[in-house]
């Protein structure tokens, strides 16, 4: 698809089609409704969500295969874990639009982070890479719960930064993804000058056209 293509190589999505201008994981889970070249929600099934994670560096093919294996012995219970996703990335969405209007994060929200997370069991795993040592966090659980981990923990990790505030929504018409504005000045207003903002370019100039 040309159109996917284009969006890879500005950075603005990758090749399974998820948008990756949030600036961390967190804000690509929220924005994860829409996928390039879909016209359904984009953590619409179980196999969605491991293209996700893939896509996103935080699940090796090794383990989707795996948990492919466990979709067809325990539907179910894979789909539960999507389900829950789906309406925590709901209430995500909430949470950021309430942000940008000045109010609090609600603690009800955050009291639900805390939960989930405290349902894992981990340990932290030194591993050689080929960048050197990193520090790794192990997850003991082996079902399908796990791949919500790594999504619950940079939400908490978002939510304890300086990005809470530096949070917006693309003022795109009919646009609405999330990108953490790291911009010097902080006056980014697009999600992508390759789309959002060059649309809004040429909508100015034709207007002025037109005047």
């Amino acid at each position: 698809m040309a159109k996917l293509g284009a969006l890879v190589r500005a950075g603005v999505a990758n090749t399974e089609g998820f948008y990756t201008l949030g600036g961390r994981l967190a804000i690509d889970f929220a924005n994860s409704h829409r996928r390039i070249g879909h016209d359904r929600d984009g953590l619409g099934s179980f196999e969605d969500l491991l293209s996700f994670l893939k896509s996103h560096g935080h699940l090796h093919e090794d383990e989707a295969s795996d948990l492919h294996m466990f979709l067809f012995q325990n539907p179910e219970r894979c789909h539960s874990v999507v389900e829950a996703l789906v309406g925590l990335r709901t209430k995500f969405h909430n949470v950021l639009t309430n942000s940008a209007g000045g109010w609090p994060i609600d603690l009800d929200f955050l009291n639900e982070i805390n939960q989930r997370l405290e349902a894992f069991k981990s340990h932290l795993k030194v591993e050689s890479t080929d960048e050197g040592m990193a520090l790794k966090t192990v997850i003991s659980e082996q079902g399908p719960e796990k791949l919500a981990y790594p999504i619950l923990k940079d939400i908490a990790d978002f939510l304890a930064s300086d990005h809470v505030e530096k949070t917006k929504s693309c003022a795109g018409d009919d646009c609405g993804l999330y990108f953490v504005n790291l911009s010097r000045n902080g006056r980014r207003r697009w999600c992508s000058m390759s789309t959002c903002g060059n649309r809004a370019k040429v909508n100015a100039y034709l207007k002025r056209q037109e005047a």
